[in-house]
């Protein structure tokens, strides 16, 4: 068996480490965008998850009380990015009667990214909705537009861009829900 001797041996020259630093740097220009999106798009699937949530509470609160009730805005505080949370249910209000609480909840934290309300609510229908900051205060995607989802008595989940508050009169459940591309441009 021969063994080699590793003094002549010098490593990498510069120009190699530099070549691979220029690969590894055009990967990460590459991946990192892609990052973003899965990050929001796992953001925006714990929304839409809520509302089932909600949706549920209110079908069985609907049972006992042959009403659906509206809820008081719980979450993120939309004029921030991390403060401003509206965590405790209002004593009696909407959420408390049926059984809704955000977990985990802090006040001037991130997390939750949306607001959630049932802001309109009557015998036979009502609308929850998820709705995001706008701009430097979007905790989904900060920097771009804010974004909403809603669901309603039968289930149908749907959404669209802006803050505009949704009531029974006004929904669109033709409406497609908004796309991560859309959300999230940058």
């Amino acid at each position: 068996m021969k063994f080699t001797s590793f003094k002549n041996q010098k490593g990498f020259s510069l120009v190699e480490l530099m070549i691979v630093v220029g690969i590894i740097g055009i990967l990460a220009t590459l991946a990192l965008p892609r990052f973003k999106q899965f990050q929001a798009k796992a953001k925006m699937g714990e929304a839409k998850n809520i509302l089932s949530h909600i949706f549920t509470l209110q079908q069985t609160y609907s049972l006992d009380n042959n009403q659906y009730r509206t809820v008081e805005p719980l979450g993120a505080g939309l004029g921030s990015p991390n403060q401003g949370n509206t965590c405790i249910p209002t004593v009696g209000g909407g959420a408390e009667l049926i059984g809704f609480r955000l977990d985990p909840c802090q006040n001037n934290a991130p997390v939750p990214r949306y607001q959630y309300s049932v802001p309109t609510a009557t015998a036979s229908a009502f609308i929850a909705q998820a709705i995001t900051g706008a701009a430097l205060n979007n905790r989904v995607c900060p920097g771009n537009l804010a974004h909403h989802y809603a669901i309603n008595q039968t289930n149908v989940v749907y959404g669209g861009t802006g803050t505009t508050p949704i009531t029974i009169q006004n929904q669109n459940t033709n409406a497609p829900e908004p796309s991560v591309g859309a959300v999230c441009p940058n």
